[in-house]
């Protein structure tokens, strides 16, 4: 039975963290440029700090089966040397010195995420607690954090940045503290599974599925606000087009995520991706505040109930002993490599052909991503 003290280190644990990437994802680069840093300095350093998130997740999960180390331990560790290298982003390195600071901190701050989740999906299934429930206040922690920063790192009081990062990651690790024991007790949520024992293939499919949604979400996430911008909206109403998707994630998340789990990964994948699509199609044809306002509501699927259903199915595919690895491959090919060469894509095309033909390109690679769920039926049906 799982402590209702291990349930609030986990809520504790995400808001914390996505607190933290609320804080890094949008004011890291006006940090980086307050040093006095160009603009292809701030563009490695930021870079390389995505990079991480390919490679760190997966070795993370195979050392930690490989050392065969209690996730909490493991999680403990990452955390707070995540938090000891963020207290280290200060003005006073040489940039070479800078660089290699970002890189390692982004190697700890990558691998702590897919760990957590596989955390949570033991706990939610030995527990009465849903993993939509424990992972919505990841959530709730970036909205706020991005928010609140909006309003505290402002002009000179970029230079707080650090600190403010630095606190929220000392949260985390103090979470990581009061995290369970799950030794022995996730060998018995293993007992009932049978597709992942005899078809790896399925899993194969449903990591590319996860690349496929991903870099779909290219154009929104590096050129959204810029976009938006470009249309005439101000900042505060870019703002509340971002809190309205975050909103609808949350709702989602927190009243429909065991159905959902428990779903066909053909159907919700599939719909989710018909969905980002229509998304993206429809941010591709208008700026029109109230078609925007409508489109950010299907952030509901093509985020929040894609990632419950996928990484439910992630470890129901896994192997009983590839568990944490398989998480980390699906955060590293999905969230890492699908990502990145999402926005890059969509780099190219914004600067050859503008916004609108951004969008539409990533209309067609969510649609691609259906042919992957059409052989993902297939499997279910020699399974049958």
């Amino acid at each position: 039975m799982i402590s209702n003290q291990s349930l609030i280190a986990i809520r504790l644990f995400y808001a914390a963290y996505f607190a933290a990437m609320g804080l890094i994802l949008p004011y890291f680069p006006v940090y980086l440029t307050n040093l006095g840093l160009n603009t292809l300095w701030v563009g490695i350093l930021v870079g390389a700090l995505a990079a991480t998130k390919v490679i760190a997740p997966p070795l993370a999960g195979l050392l930690l089966e490989y050392r065969n180390t209690k996730t909490r331990n493991f999680l403990l560790l990452t955390s707070g040397f995540a938090t000891l290298l963020a207290a280290m982003l200060i003005p006073s390195w040489e940039i070479y010195t800078l660089l290699g600071i970002v890189i390692i901190f982004g190697f700890f701050w990558a691998a702590i995420l897919p760990l957590t989740d596989g955390l949570s999906l033991v706990v939610s299934e030995i527990s009465i607690m849903s993993y939509g429930r424990l992972r919505v206040w990841g959530s709730i922690g970036f909205v706020l954090a991005s928010f609140l920063g909006g309003l505290w790192l402002v002009g000179d009081n970029i230079s707080l940045f650090p600190r403010i990062l630095t606190a929220l990651l000392v949260l985390t690790t103090l979470a990581a503290i009061g995290f369970p024991d799950l030794s022995t007790l996730s060998k018995q949520t293993n007992q009932h599974k049978t597709i992942n024992q005899s078809n790896q293939k399925a899993l194969l499919w449903l990591l590319f599925i996860g690349f496929c949604m991903q870099a779909s979400h290219g154009a929104y996430y590096g050129f959204f606000s810029l976009y938006m911008l470009d249309a005439g909206y101000s900042g505060g109403e870019i703002g509340l087009f971002w809190v309205i998707g975050v909103l609808a994630e949350i709702i989602l998340m927190w009243y429909w995520s065991k159905s959902i789990q428990k779903a066909s990964p053909v159907w919700v994948l599939g719909i989710c991706l018909l969905l980002a699509s229509f998304r993206w199609f429809g941010l591709a044809l208008t700026t029109n505040i109230f078609a925007i306002i409508l489109l950010q509501l299907l952030h509901a699927a093509s985020f929040a109930a894609f990632h419950l259903s996928a990484v439910a199915w992630v470890r129901k595919f896994a192997k009983p002993h590839r568990q944490t690895s398989a998480q980390g491959w699906y955060s590293s090919i999905g969230f890492g490599l699908g990502s990145t060469i999402g926005i890059m894509l969509c780099g190219m095309i914004v600067e050859a052909q503008g916004y609108s033909t951004a969008f539409y390109a990533c209309t067609f690679i969510a649609l691609l991503g259906l042919l992957a769920v059409w052989k993902l039926q297939q499997h279910f049906r020699e399974a049958a």
